[in-house]
């Protein structure tokens, strides 16, 4: 009898194998249970991702035991309750997608909060480059960098806005690394904003280096909108930017730089927020924002602002001779914005040399009173000075006049300026709590039938009974007692004047005036049967 070869195992002690019906059970269990839709009705994650379906068991060869029934499923309660999808599933992709887009324009870590929800919803953000093409330089370059592969071939939304809490030499140069990721993308740049928060040297040399220069690499072809703020700087040195070419730029917002602005780079401009470097004065001053308008005549919107350097208001301040007017012909909306104790001659040199042929909104803008301007409480002194600088206006139809602006004889001539075009045109909103009913009743006096509406806002002194004598004044008549009669205005806007009962001027409807009243920046309901607040945003015009 021959021996068994020490080599060879033997098989008498070994456990049984798992009978093949029992794996057969446990694999159709997994897998069915993956294939699943979550409910009736919905499309599963598989329809987004396409993933590898197991073998159906009618592809395995027949086997002894495959005559046998798998063991029943039975789903708990947690397990059905899993299944159960949210009706946000049922959504596109495409509008989810674009939710998202929106969601990432508000919060700049939105991408990354979508992203991590779910493996749909992680796909579709992987899958659109738009979602991720807000680049913000604020915290870890390393996070920031990769967002930039992930945008593909989408243009960028660059946002510069650099912590202070350090010295000036660490400020230089993270400014610098900040630009040093995103410069190799210039041509990809949609809108660049840099905010500058406290002061450091060279701070706009550290940001904008790698901008300036001749050559091709450097054009910003894509870009539409740009900021660059920085009220502190010091630094006199005009920069050329990209190269002096963005065809498509469309939005500007300039403070406290020196640009050289080339007709190539700003001649297509429709918004332009300009505050003046400060680093020239009065005549000159006023030349240089003459030229920036004159290259920049497709503006369609305009705000303006000279900063307060102390200047004392000149007796000649219109007497500067400048060889060109500028013709502005698509401006529709204009702001003068005075941050100071007075109006800076710079200003009154300026708009002498203005034609504004379609100019539909005038806003007059100062600041109001805190513990850092205590000024602000009281009007200009040399508002007749831009009474004599103003031009002609023949197309306006709104005016706001707000805080430092606000004194009755500027507003009572400033509105017997403008042109009566025959019927009432001109909504007139004056801010700031200097209103009071002697005020209105002074400064009215000589808007005769142009008003066609009249908005107060923020004012503490001004009464409901004030409100009813100043329209009796504009009306001619008293209007309660009078039957019949057209009122001078046909809107009246009450907006958080805590002294004024709007309840007792409901009765304004009945002779033809509308009213509307916001409190705490909320639209009053004033039908009769509501009396709920709507989230609505004040629109005086």
């Amino acid at each position: 009898m021959p021996f068994p070869s020490p080599f060879k195992r033997s098989r008498q002690h070994e456990p049984a194998a798992f009978p093949r019906s029992i794996l057969d059970a446990v694999k159709a269990f997994y897998a069915v249970d993956r294939r699943e839709p979550q409910y009736s009705g919905a499309r599963s994650e598989s329809d987004d991702f396409p993933a590898v379906e197991p073998k159906h068991r009618d592809d395995r060869k027949p086997t002894a035991h495959s005559s046998r029934k798998p063991h029943p499923q039975h789903d708990t309660p947690a397990r059905a309750t899993a299944r159960r999808a949210h009706r946000i599933t049922q959504l596109p992709n495409e509008v989810l997608a674009h939710i998202f887009v929106l969601g990432a324009e508000e919060d700049a870590m939105f991408p990354v909060v979508v992203s991590h929800v779910c493996r749909a919803w992680r796909y579709i953000a992987l899958h659109t480059p738009a979602l991720w093409r807000r680049i913000t330089l604020n915290g870890s370059l390393t996070m920031w960098s990769q967002r930039i592969p992930r945008a593909k071939a989408c243009t960028l939304d660059i946002q510069l806005a650099p912590l202070v809490a350090m010295s000036h030499l660490a400020y230089f140069n993270y400014v610098q690394l900040c630009m040093h990721v995103v410069l190799p993308y210039i041509h990809r740049w949609r809108s660049l904003e840099v905010r500058f928060v406290g002061y450091a040297p060279f701070l706009w040399n550290a940001a904008l280096s790698g901008c300036c220069g001749h050559s091709s690499a450097i054009e910003a072809l894509a870009l539409r909108d740009l900021t660059l703020v920085y009220p502190e700087n010091d630094d006199t040195k005009e920069y050329l930017l990209f190269n002096g070419y963005a065809p498509r730029l469309r939005r500007a917002t300039i403070q406290g730089i020196r640009l050289a602005w080339s007709p190539s780079l700003f001649q297509n401009l429709t918004y332009l927020d300009y505050t003046h470097h400060g680093f020239t004065r009065g005549a000159q001053a006023a030349s240089e924002v003459l030229y920036m308008l004159q290259v920049s005549a497709a503006l369609e919107e305009l705000r303006l602002s000279f900063p307060w350097r102390g200047d004392v208001a000149s007796r000649y301040a219109l007497s500067a001779s400048f060889s060109r007017t500028v013709h502005l012909p698509r401006l529709r909306k204009l702001a003068l914005h005075i941050d100071g104790p007075d109006v800076p001659p710079a200003l009154t040199y300026t708009l002498p040399h203005l034609s504004l042929p379609v100019l539909r909104s005038l806003y007059l803008i100062s600041p109001p009173a805190s513990r850092h301007t205590p000024y602000a409480g009281t009007a200009f002194p040399h508002l007749r000075n831009v009474i004599k600088a103003l031009p002609r206006l023949p197309a306006l139809s709104l005016l706001h006049v707000a805080h430092g602006w606000l004194e009755e004889r500027f507003l009572a001539s400033l509105l017997t300026l403008l042109p009566y075009p025959g019927a009432p045109h001109l909504t007139l909103t004056v801010e700031g709590p200097q209103i009071t009913r002697t005020f209105l009743r002074y400064a009215l006096q000589g808007a005769g039938r142009k008003l066609r509406g009249l908005a107060v806002m923020r004012t503490e002194r001004l009464t409901a009974e004030g409100i009813v004598d100043v329209l009796d004044q504009l009306s001619g008549t008293h209007l309660q007692s009078s039957a019949h009669f057209f009122p001078a205005i046909s809107a009246l806007y009450i907006r958080d004047c805590v002294g004024v009962d709007w309840r007792s001027l409901q009765w304004l409807s009945t002779v033809g005036i509308s009213l509307r009243v916001w409190e705490g920046g909320r639209e009053v309901d004033l039908r009769p049967a509501a009396g709920s607040l709507h989230d609505t945003d004040m629109a005086a015009s």
